[in-house]
């Protein structure tokens, strides 16, 4: 057995940062499914057209849903690796 401690390919030395905020970026996706399972039925009813309204609920919600909590996460990191 060797007792060299575990080092990088670039024998770098590396420190820890700081602990990266997980729960909070659960908590918002966890909002965004609530929020689509809560208000999917009105966007639905938005329309006339069975085609539109399938499309808009099941398809462009949920990804506009998507693309706003991946941004608040995205804000999130930004404001932590900041700070």
């Amino acid at each position: 057995m060797s007792t060299n401690a575990a080092t990088t390919i670039l024998n770098r030395e590396e420190n820890s940062g700081k602990k990266y905020p997980m729960i909070v970026e659960k908590l918002i996706l966890l909002l965004g499914v609530a929020l689509f399972i809560f208000t999917c039925g009105e966007v639905f009813d938005m329309y006339e057209n069975i085609w539109i309204s399938s499309a808009l609920t099941f398809m462009v919600y949920p990804f506009t849903i998507l693309f706003t909590t991946e941004v608040l996460g995205r804000i999130i990191q930004r404001v932590h690796n900041d700070s």
